[in-house]
Formats: C-alpha cells, structure tokens, sequence
C-alpha cells in the first residue's frame, strides 16, 4: 500500500469509528525515541523515517509535524503523497491541538493509542483539545486493523550482563528500589522504560537497532518482581539467572491484567509510564522518585 492508499483506508476506519481525527505518534509502551519494528507505525503509515514526529489525519487533511533537524528529509520523504509537512516550533505553524480546534467541528472527537503515549502526553493534549471543544479517546489501536502485516513482537534472545560490567547484582538493585518505593509510599513498581529493565536485570537484548535493550515491563512488588516478556526470548540459562535472582517470567501481553489485580499501591511515573497501563493501575502513586 501506498501512503495514500494507507490514509484512506484509515480514513474508511474512522468514519465508521466517528473519529475526527487520528494522531499517531512516534513512540511505543516503553517511552522510547527508537522503536521496535512492530511500533514503527508513523513511518509504515507516512514513509518519515526520522526518530521525532508526529502524524496527524482528517477525513479531508494529512499532516506530519517535525522538528528542524527533520525538515529537508520529511519533505522529501512525503513528497507526492497527501501529507502536508508541519515545521514544529516555528513562527506560524500551528501545534496539532490548534490545527485540529481550526480544521474540526466542534465536539468532534480524536483518537490515540493509550499504549503508546504517556500519561503525560495524553493529559496534556487532552486538555489542549478541550479548550477548542474537542474529546480524546485512548481506548482503541487505530492502525490494527489496516496493519495486515504488521511485524510480530521480536524473539531475539536476550543475554547475561558480567557482573564485572553490571557491578551489581540484579537481586541488589530490586532491593534498593524496593527500598526507594517505601519511602514514596508505595509498596510496588512498575519499570517500563527499556533501558531501566535491562539496567536493573543486568540484561541485555537486541530489540532495536544500536540499543541494547529488549521489549518488555519490569513489576516490582514487596514480595515479587516479574518480567513481562515474549517467552520465546529467554532461553534456559537466562531462566536460571533470573530464578536465582528472584524475577519471575511472564508472557508480555499478561501486564495488564496483572495491574488490574493488584490493590496496593504502585509508583509509576507519568512521564514514562504508558496511559493505558497506568489507567489499569487501581492505586498509583505519580511521582518522581528516583
């Protein structure tokens, strides 16, 4: 498919839906500026390769929004297709809420992945939109069903950290934040940001190009600390490690439900927690406690 071809089949989608609108941005659960192949899907529905941007479709308008160190290349890799380039922080152009309180009717609504951006993200924009009249929903994947081919979780095994590079051991590090978490009022954790998973486990994967770090959530609870993973990754000597330092393993798609079960009282930080998994949390505490 084409990129126009690929927004019109989104647009067929959204005015059976009653979206006004869609925004997909370039991001995925973990908060992360390069992403796995599965969450590329700015660049599958535009062509926009860069690691900063957001795109944002009408029934009658595309536009892709960028910052300047992405402007010759968005230009180039959108030209001939129904995008209209968005020169982000410069004089003139419109932010996304703006654009869409001028080009929608009011009460419209608008549509994003909670599982792909922050709670921070989403409330920021939400209340943005709602100034113009506009309603945000976050409860739906809008490119799931026009994805046929969509690229399946990675399997890529993940492996060992030395502990002469780690310089301590995982079961160490979960103690300390297990600590920190008491003292915030909290007695679990959620890590979802890649590079503290794989920091913390003394792990190390292969998920995205040039980033040693593999797709999954870390739960850390008073007396558990499961790691939600595609099983297909840890092979039986990571099993054993991760055993003898007290994490369990559980299938990645299993962390929802998990934050729905628990009642006590988890720290996840707004600005790097997903709205979706956050929404499933019954007791968050939103702080920054490092």
């Amino acid at each position: 498919m084409t990129p126009n071809e690929k927004i019109q089949a989104l647009r067929q989608m959204m005015q059976a839906e009653g979206w006004g609108a869609v925004v997909i941005s370039g991001t995925d659960p973990h908060s992360s500026e390069y992403l796995p192949k599965r969450w590329q899907v700015r660049q599958w529905v535009s062509g926009f390769t860069g690691s900063a941007g957001t795109v944002v479709v009408t029934a009658d308008q595309a536009g892709l929004w960028t910052d300047s160190r992405y402007f010759l290349q968005a230009a180039d890799q959108i030209s001939g297709t129904d995008f209209v380039l968005m020169k982000d922080k410069v004089e003139g152009t419109p932010s996304i809420a703006q654009w869409l309180g001028e080009v929608l009717p009011k009460g419209a609504t608008v549509a994003v992945d909670g599982w792909v951006n922050t709670v921070t993200a989403v409330e920021d924009l939400k209340a943005e939109l709602a100034a113009f009249g506009l309603t945000l929903r976050t409860d739906l994947e809008p490119y799931a069903q026009i994805w046929t081919e969509r690229t399946a979780l990675p399997t890529d095994e993940i492996f060992i950290q030395p502990m002469e590079l780690a310089g301590e051991s995982a079961s160490s590090k979960i103690g300390r934040i297990r600590a920190k978490a008491k003292e915030c009022g909290a007695e679990a954790v959620l890590v979802s940001m890649l590079d503290e998973v794989a920091w913390t486990l003394n792990l190390r994967g292969s998920d995205i190009d040039y980033n040693p770090v593999f797709v999954s959530h870390l739960l850390i609870t008073a007396d558990s600390a499961p790691l939600y993973i595609n099983p297909a990754k840890v092979n039986a000597e990571v099993a054993e490690y991760l055993k003898a330092e007290g994490v369990g393993i559980q299938p990645y798609a299993d962390i929802e439900s998990a934050l729905r079960t628990l009642r006590c009282a988890v720290l996840a930080q707004p600005d790097k927690t997903n709205y979706a998994a956050y929404s499933c949390i019954a007791n968050p505490v939103a702080k920054d406690c490092p």
